[in-house]
């Protein structure tokens, strides 16, 4: 026998088995077997879609959160600034001078998703609205964030005022 025959032996031997696979039934799948293997897919796709539409208004609402944490900051530099911790009107710039020195809020802050208000007596309240459509709220006695749909602002305070702005 020579070299070449034996090739030859070599790959007659590996196309019969490929062609066996295919004709023999014990190798082929079944439809028990596919729909096994969609509703398997199908549990992990579900799982994964769950988790993302889940993780997605937390990181909005986060991120509204951070948002009011930077108005808080802006004001302490403001009052740090100034010198002057009863007045706060200056906080926010006004619409027509937005790029006015002294101010740190821009009027391009407050848009339909923020607001943020003072008055001449040393308060403030910022509020702002989420991806989410949750609503939070800052005031110059509270920094933290606070949900407006569990702890609403006293009617006709400057948070209300805020929270009214962006409804």
């Amino acid at each position: 026998m020579t070299a070449f025959s034996r090739i030859e032996a070599a790959k007659s031997t590996a196309t019969l088995r490929v062609s066996d696979a295919f004709k023999n039934e014990a190798g082929a799948f079944d439809l028990p077997s596919i729909l096994v293997g969609v509703v398997v897919v199908g549990i992990l796709t579900a799982g994964v879609l769950a988790s993302i539409f889940g993780v997605i208004p937390f990181a909005q609402d986060k991120g509204a959160q951070q948002d009011l944490g930077s108005v808080v900051t802006a004001e302490g530099v403001f009052k740090a600034q100034t010198n002057n911790y009863t007045d706060l009107a200056g906080l926010q710039a006004p619409a027509a001078n937005p790029g006015q020195a002294g101010n740190l809020i821009s009027s391009s802050i407050t848009s339909s998703k923020m607001d943020v208000e003072s008055d001449h007596a040393g308060q403030f309240a910022a509020a702002t609205k989420s991806g989410s459509g949750k609503v939070f709220y800052v005031t110059d006695g509270n920094s933290n964030p606070i949900d407006a749909s569990v702890t609403a602002p006293a009617a006709g305070s400057l948070a209300a005022t805020a929270i009214g702005k962006l409804a």
